[in-house]
């Protein structure tokens, strides 16, 4: 069963509640180090932009929820355990906004996540959740932590981070258990890069949904691919109004948002053709949408 018909197709609202999340894979500053995946360029200039306006609009319409109803952002940070790796914790460069060193396993500027304060219970912006820079022995001492206050709840974040130490964010992670816990049942996928981690989470998520691991029953019978519909929460095989209760596909929509993910030049090949055939091979596992289609369908 294939999703490319969905490709061809105005796009369906996009629901921001806690049934919908956006994974956002390894948006991290090693990948700056062009040099490193290829040398020949990269894909989606505007890139770093379309992140930034799919997290600002997802935290907008979360704020708008209670607590409990929030869209589910989720940040993978790849944290790999060769020494050698441009995202390895030991790796720094020239790889911030202004050309600063930074290390490359932490968060693009445009991606940083946010958690909770368990003081405040304010979102913070959080660049790491790895080991914290070493402080600068000339720097005045900083001043003492509040009083810790007891008894106020602390409401289920909406903003997750999670570390992953391979090729898939479904590998050794608690994401599966996580998306099921939650019953989500639209997942937006975005990150880097195009043709290996953002691939591979969603050919895997495709496959998980379709044997009912993952949102949904799957596909419980044959369905003609050209018969598939999606009502904005998931993906379904049998047209409204049809007669008969049981549904032969259920299964969970999954979005990739192809103008917020980016891919290198490898082999001698430009980095917008190895992008552009990466995801068109991927409308056979998820709908393919641009930032401006998602952003204009979040209801």
């Amino acid at each position: 069963m294939a999703f490319r018909q969905l490709n061809t197709k105005p796009i369906a609202p996009i629901h921001a509640k806690g049934s919908t999340c956006l994974l956002l894979i390894d948006c991290q500053l090693g990948f700056r180090n062009v040099s490193a995946w290829g040398g020949s360029g990269v894909s989606n200039p505007g890139f770093e932009k379309n992140i930034k306006t799919l997290l600002e609009t997802f935290r907008e319409e979360a704020a708008k929820k209670p607590v409990g109803e929030r869209p589910l952002i989720i940040h993978a940070q790849y944290r790999p355990v060769w020494t050698d790796h441009p995202l390895h914790v030991s790796n720094r460069g020239p790889w911030g906004e202004h050309g600063e060193t930074k290390r490359g396993i932490d968060f693009l500027e445009c991606a940083i996540p946010h958690t909770r304060d368990p003081k405040d219970g304010v979102f913070k912006p959080c660049p790491s959740f790895d080991e914290p820079e070493l402080p600068d022995p000339d720097a005045p001492p900083p001043p003492p932590p509040p009083e810790k206050t007891d008894g106020a709840p602390r409401p289920p974040s909406h903003e997750m981070l999670m570390t992953s130490h391979g090729h898939s964010v479904f590998i050794n992670t608690p994401l599966q258990q996580l998306l099921n816990d939650r019953k989500v049942r639209t997942l937006l996928v975005a990150g880097m890069s195009t043709d290996q981690y953002v691939s591979t989470a969603v050919r895997m998520a495709h496959n998980l949904a379709l044997v009912g691991e993952l949102g949904g029953d799957g596909n419980m019978e044959d369905t003609a691919s050209c018969d598939l519909w999606t009502d904005g929460v998931a993906v379904y095989g049998k047209l409204p109004g049809e007669e008969g209760d049981k549904l032969s596909v259920d299964m969970m929509r999954i979005v990739l948002v192809e103008d917020a993910t980016r891919a290198f030049g490898k082999g001698g090949f430009d980095a917008q053709v190895v992008h552009k055939v990466h995801v068109e091979s991927l409308k056979d596992f998820a709908e393919v949408r641009t930032t401006a289609e998602v952003v204009g369908a979040l209801k």
